[in-house]
C-alpha cells in the first residue's frame, strides 16, 4: 500500500478515535478503545515515515551526485560510475586493508591519497596496527542521511558544510524594531546603524567507540560490510549529536537548540494548556514566524493529542497529503526524543524557524581500521571520527521555549 492510501486510512482511524471521546462523559471502555486505535495510527505513521523517508533519501543522494558531477565537469552517469568505484574500493579496504586492494583499484586508491582530491582516500596506507581512510563522498552522504533518519531535527537545522574545522565567524543582526519614517520634502534623512555582531560556530571532534567485527563474519560474502558499518556509525554519531545539538551547554561542546532558545512563556503549573500554546506562538516575532514549527518529544505529543481549542476542535491534525507533516495549532511539529518531557521547570516545547539554528558539518569523515589490536579475539575493529558543531548565532527570539511551571496541577 502506498503512502497516500496509508495516510487516508490513518486519518479516518484518528477521526473515529476522536469521535469516541467527544462526549461529555467518557467510559473506561471508550478510553481503552481510543488508546488502541491511536496505537494503530502510530503504527501506520511509522510505515508512512519509512516509505517517504526512503524516497526522500534516494532523491537527496541522486541530487548530491549530480551536483558533484557538475562541479567536477562530469555527467551524472559518469559521476555515479566514479563514485560506485570509490565505494567498491572503500568496501575492499574495509574487508582487508590496503593488502586487499590490487590492480586498478589499488592504483586508484594510492593516486587519490597522493593527490588529496575530493575522494580524500587513504590518509594512511600502512598495514600494521591501524590504517585511516577518509571515506568516499557517497558513503559520507549515506551516513548523514542515516543520521537524519535517527535524529530528524538535523533536517530542520541549517547545515553549514565547511572544508576545515577552523572557528566559523557568523554575523548576527536583529533589525525587527527598525522602521521607516514619513519625512517632508527637502528634509535630510536620519541614520541608524544596523546592529551587527559576530558569533563563532565552533566544530568539535567526535569519535565513536570501536565496532568489533569477527573475522568469520567478514569472510562471509553475504555481509554488506559498508551498510553494517554505516548503520553502526550513524547510530552512534546520531545519539550523541541528538543530545548535544539539543541540550549542549556551549562549553567545550555545541550550544544546543534548547539551551539557546529564549523562554517565551512559563506555564502556571506543570501542565500545558491551550492558552499556553497560543502564548508560545505569539512570543515569536512575526518576522521569525514564517516557516515556524514545533519541536517536542513523544511524551509531550501524547499530552497534546487530547488538547482542544476553545471551540472544542482538536489542535492536532494528522496529514493526509503525501510528504506533509502532522500539524498542531496549524503548525508542523517535529519529534525530538532528546528534549525534556512535561515536568517542573522543563523546556517542554520549542517553537520557531529552526533554520536559525546552524548545524556545522566539517566534510571529511574518517574511518580507522584496527588490524591487530583485537587479533587475539579474531576480530577487526573500526571506529569513525568527524567534526561537528552547532549553535544559534541569531538572536534567541527566533526560537522560543515553553517552560513548564513548578506548581502541581490545581496548585
Amino acid at each position: 500500500m502506498r503512502s497516500k492510501e496509508l495516510r487516508a486510512k490513518r486519518a479516518k482511524l484518528i477521526a473515529d478515535a476522536r469521535a469516541l471521546i467527544n462526549g461529555e462523559t467518557v467510559t473506561a471502555e471508550q478510553t481503552a478503545q481510543f488508546d488502541a486505535m491511536m496505537a494503530e495510527a502510530d503504527e501506520l505513521k511509522a510505515r508512512i515515515d519509512r516509505i517517504e523517508t526512503a524516497e526522500a533519501a534516494e532523491a537527496e543522494l541522486v541530487g548530491q551526485i549530480a551536483a558533484r558531477g557538475e562541479q567536477e565537469g562530469r555527467s551524472t552517469d559518469e559521476q555515479r560510475d566514479r563514485e560506485t568505484q570509490e565505494v567498491r574500493v572503500f568496501g575492499a579496504w574495509l574487508r582487508g586493508g590496503m593488502d586487499n586492494l590490487s590492480g586498478e583499484d589499488r592504483v586508484f586508491a594510492l593516486n587519490q591519497a597522493r593527490l588529496g582530491t575530493e575522494f580524500r582516500a587513504a590518509q594512511s596506507t600502512q598495514t600494521g596496527q591501524a590504517g585511516g581512510y577518509l571515506v568516499p563522498p557517497l558513503f559520507s552522504d549515506q551516513l548523514l542521511v542515516a543520521m537524519k533518519a535517527y535524529f530528524t531535527a538535523l533536517d530542520l537545522f541549517d547545515e553549514i558544510p565547511t572544508a576545515t574545522g577552523a572557528p566559523l565567524p557568523w554575523p548576527t543582526n536583529d533589525d525587527t524594531s527598525a522602521r521607516a519614517k514619513i519625512i517632508g520634502e527637502n528634509t535630510t534623512i536620519g541614520t541608524s546603524d544596523l546592529k551587527f555582531g559576530i558569533s563563532s560556530v565552533l566544530a568539535y571532534l567526535y569519535a565513536t567507540d570501536a565496532v568489533l567485527v569477527p573475522w568469520t563474519l567478514m569472510d562471509d560474502s553475504f555481509l554488506d560490510l559498508d551498510a553494517f558499518l554505516r548503520s553502526a556509525l550513524s547510530t552512534r554519531f546520531g545519539r550523541t549529536l541528538a543530545d548535544d545539538l539539543t541540550n549542549g551547554t556551549g562549553t567545550n561542546m555545541p550550544m544546543g537548540v534548547c539551551t539557546a532558545a529564549g523562554v517565551g512563556i512559563t506555564t502556571g503549573t506543570v501542565d500545558i494548556g491551550y492558552d499556553d500554546i497560543i502564548e508560545l506562538i505569539h512570543s515569536v516575532d512575526p518576522a521569525y514566524r514564517q516557516n515556524a514549527t514545533f519541536m517536542f518529544n513523544d511524551s509531550v505529543l501524547k499530552v497534546l493529542r487530547k488538547l482542544k481549542d476553545l471551540e472544542g476542535r482538536p489542535l492536532w491534525s494528522p496529514a493526509v497529503a503525501a510528504g506533509a507533516p502532522d500539524t498542531f495549532a496549524g503548525y508542523a511539529m517535529n519529534i525530538n526524543q532528546s528534549m525534556q518531557g512535561v515536568g517542573a521547570g522543563n523546556k517542554a516545547m520549542l517553537f520557531g524557524n529552526f533554520k536559525n539554528y546552524k548545524f556545522r558539518n566539517v566534510k571529511g569523515l574518517s574511518v580507522v581500521r584496527l588490524n591487530e589490536r583485537y587479533a587475539d579475539a579474531l576480530q577487526t575493529a573500526f571506529f569513525g571520527y568527524a567534526r561537528f558543531g552547532g549553535g544559534m548565532p541569531t538572536p534567541g527570539a527566533a526560537i522560543q521555549a515553553l517552560q513548564t511551571g513548578t506548581k502541581p496541577t490545581g496548585g
